[in-house]
């Protein structure tokens, strides 16, 4: 007998594929596996530290819209809920359905699987009659690299206010290592909050195939070439939301200082629960414009005090020129299976 909880959804690979760019300031990419029940991740496959940068991107059913690609080569992830046929010559699997949750196991198309895990604080720590504190950067080196070509997607959630930026992967494909990232605490703009650290909790999922510990046992799925695509053991990342809209919209205060200092405030809807982790790879790296005098724009943002129903954004613009808006096609929501 086989009980399957058809009450979550598992994230699972259509195609990874990469697209090089032209040095076109709009460059659109035909991709027939761009469904409408897909959704894509755009992300680099550089680190340059601190001023690791990712395009705009765009997408809708067969096609790729990137916004200053430049000549580099991007990472393009095609992922689902589990709404496509199975098509794929010798493929074999099974399916459930429960209302409009779909539960996916076969052997062509991976699930996304948790490997590590943790928790940091980061930001500004008063307390009376105490120098300020400020622990200004996160960096987290994982246990063991995580050896696909494309970086492994890093999830992020806090217990309360989150404010962070200038995202970046460790490594290089093949030997992914870790992750950093920079706080953007404004204690102006979002009050009291931003007068504690953040105490943030995180994740790594990637389609490495996950190891079983010894003495586990269960069922697993292998391709035709011997892959193990599925193991019951695993720890899956869960879709809970995509971005009810194709990006962020004008909403908020900005963010602005002396100098002539401005950020505009972006939004978007989000989920409401204080379980959903929000993926951190393309949303919090930086944007380049490359026409500018100030090229590269941090990309900064999380979650307001006390306030889970948006997802707040901030393109740091010291000059007020040419602000930006923040990429919202490339996020979801996700949350572990099992508990971390």
């Amino acid at each position: 007998m086989v009980t399957l909880d058809t009450s979550i959804t598992p994230i699972r690979s259509l195609k990874m594929m990469t697209v090089t760019g032209n040095g076109e300031f709009d460059q659109y990419f035909s991709i027939p596996e761009i469904q409408a029940q897909s959704f894509v991740v755009v992300d680099t496959l550089e680190d340059r530290g601190e001023y690791t940068f990712s395009p705009q991107a765009w997408y809708s059913p067969g096609q790729l819209h990137l916004r200053q690609p430049q000549d580099r080569t991007w990472q393009v992830m095609i992922l689902s809920q589990g709404g496509e046929p199975f098509s794929a010559p010798g493929s074999y699997g099974i399916r459930t359905f429960n209302n409009n949750v779909r539960t996916q196991i076969d052997a062509i198309n991976k699930v996304l699987t948790v490997h590590y895990s943790g928790a940091f604080q980061i930001g500004v720590y008063w307390r009376p009659g105490m120098q300020a504190q400020v622990i200004e950067w996160a960096d987290v080196t994982f246990p063991s690299p995580i050896t696909t070509y494309e970086r492994p997607l890093i999830f992020l959630n806090a217990v309360d206010y989150m404010m962070v930026g200038n995202f970046s992967v460790k490594g290089s494909p093949g030997n992914w290592t870790g992750f950093r990232l920079k706080q953007w605490a404004n204690k102006g703009a979002h009050g009291s909050a931003a007068d504690d650290y953040m105490n943030i909790r995180w994740y790594c999922s990637s389609y490495q195939a996950p190891s079983t510990p010894a003495g586990q046992y269960g069922a697993s799925v292998r391709d035709a070439a011997n892959n193990r695509t599925f193991v019951t053991t695993a720890n899956l990342s869960l879709l809970n939301s995509q971005p009810s809209a194709t990006g962020f919209i004008q909403a908020g205060d900005p963010i602005t200082g002396g100098g002539g200092y401005y950020a505009p405030s972006q939004q978007m809807p989000w989920t409401g629960n204080t379980a959903d982790f929000v993926l951190a790879n393309a949303l919090f790296s930086l944007t380049n414009i490359i026409q500018t005098t100030q090229p590269l724009r941090p990309n900064f943002g999380g979650f307001l005090p006390g306030n889970r129903s948006i997802l707040q954004m901030y393109c740091d613009n010291g000059s007020g020129i040419n602000p930006l808006t923040a990429n919202g096609r490339t996020l979801f929501a996700s949350r572990p299976m099992k508990p971390l």
